[in-house]
């Protein structure tokens, strides 16, 4: 029986509402401490939510990237800011690289470095996307590092600069993304995780990391949380997105678009969880579309709230240009709503293809083919049925957040035996 281990869960943003690694972190540690293992998790804001089953300690990050001129220095402390972090966290904001994943890397390695000077000990570090060069010095303390990777910057970086025509502003926001530590750090690590082929293929080619150091092992969803709720009664006409309403990659231009193409009662409701006064992108594109009418915003909601969501509506839709996995999918699929999807990135992966997939899928990007499909959908009761019960079926042939702990804890052993082993069977 293998023993238990002392396991520190790395997260540079911690709550579920800033997107999937919050998502990851949270069922992660929770599926872990079920196992029986002990769980310490450091995470940066927005902080995740209360983890009564592991040990939470927050970093700070000062965000001074979105802190304009003076607006950064505190005025209680001003001088806080001539701390080493933080000086160079305010220095690399204001030449446009984004600090976060360094500093929180750094802070980090201070605080597990001082953990381990009063006794403590961990057995295994597991980075989330993090890819700080803090990683390295927390190896140096003697700790094996994993880490995962839901897909490499350079995706998010190459769909940005397509959206900037102008060479300034392509070259400030190619400095914004850290692609050169993230890819010297990742080389480095004792092993890499990420959740589809897609991802590994990608990791492997852009990072030059051989295939067999990226475990793939797909994320989870929680079934007991996200399933049907027969009770509620589906709305006709109602699609449902839920995402970042700002991200390019996630497609709402496209989805607007074939809404338009479609007549009424379709109707749009977009879940956006990071949905602020200062994100316009997608309301000036129903703006500009004329869809007032038929597109609905909603804004943090709960997550007994997002299981009503799913399943008021007909359709589940992610029109997505890239994605490394697709979360929403699987959670519209464990919610037995109908689901339609696009075949980018690491997402067919997650819906299936074939008569075992759990929804249907079109190219990314074509307007006319995602329209036709969700006017096919909405008007077929039978076909939405049977995508229902396929979809629920494949969230649970494994996607569970206890298989996925299952494999990372195989993969957490086998990093530890091959430490055991470079250095002479002490661990």
């Amino acid at each position: 029986m293998e023993r238990k281990l002392q396991i520190c869960l790395l997260s540079y943003r911690g709550n579920p509402y800033c997107g999937g690694q919050g998502i990851y972190l949270f069922y992660l540690a929770r599926s872990l401490a079920e196992r029986g293992h002990r769980v310490t998790v450091l995470a940066g804001p927005p902080y995740p939510w209360p983890m009564p089953f592991a040990r939470l300690i927050p970093i700070p990050d000062h965000n001074f990237i979105n802190k304009p001129g003076a607006s950064a220095i505190p005025v209680d402390n001003p001088l806080a800011v001539f701390k080493p972090l933080e000086l160079a966290e305010l220095g690399l904001s204001r030449l446009g690289v984004n600090p976060e994943m360094l500093v929180f890397s750094l802070r980090a390695y201070s605080l597990l470095k001082n953990l381990m000077a009063r006794g403590e000990r961990f057995d295994i570090v597991h980075d989330n996307q993090s890819l700080g060069y803090g990683l390295l010095l927390i190896r140096r303390l003697g700790i094996p590092v994993v880490a995962t990777i839901h897909h490499p910057l350079q995706v998010d970086r190459k769909e940005d600069l397509k959206q900037m025509p102008e060479l300034a502003r392509q070259f400030k926001r190619a400095l914004y993304y850290p692609l050169f530590m993230q890819k010297l750090v990742a080389r480095r690590l004792d092993h890499l995780v990420t959740v589809s082929r897609v991802s590994k293929n990608l990791i492997s080619d852009w990072y030059k990391i051989a295939a067999e150091k990226i475990a793939q092992i797909p994320n989870g969803v929680d079934l007991e949380f996200f399933r049907p709720k027969p009770e509620i009664e589906k709305i006709p006409g109602r699609i449902v997105f839920v995402g970042s309403s700002e991200d390019r990659k996630k497609g709402i231009l496209h989805l607007l678009r074939s809404l338009k193409r479609l007549a009424p009662p379709a109707h749009l409701a977009i879940v956006d969880g990071r949905l602020n006064p200062q994100r316009v992108y997608a309301r000036n594109l129903v703006h500009e579309l004329g869809l007032e009418s038929r597109v609905s915003f909603l804004e943090k909601i709960s997550r007994e709230q997002l299981i009503i969501e799913y399943n008021k509506a007909q359709v589940a839709v992610m029109p997505s240009l890239f994605e490394g996995f697709g979360l929403p999918a699987l959670e519209a699929m464990a919610c037995g709503t109908a689901l339609l999807a696009t075949r980018a990135g690491g997402l067919a992966e997650v819906v299936g293809e074939g008569e075992e997939a759990g929804g249907m899928l079109v190219e990314p990007g074509d307007e006319q083919a995602l329209a036709d499909a969700l006017s096919r959908l909405l008007g077929d009761e039978a076909l939405r049925r049977k995508l229902e019960e396929r979809g629920r079926k494949r969230a649970q042939s494994g996607f569970g957040w206890e298989k996925v702990a299952e494999r990372l804890e195989l993969l957490y052993n086998q990093v530890l035996e091959q430490r055991r082993d470079e250095h002479g069977g002490q661990s």
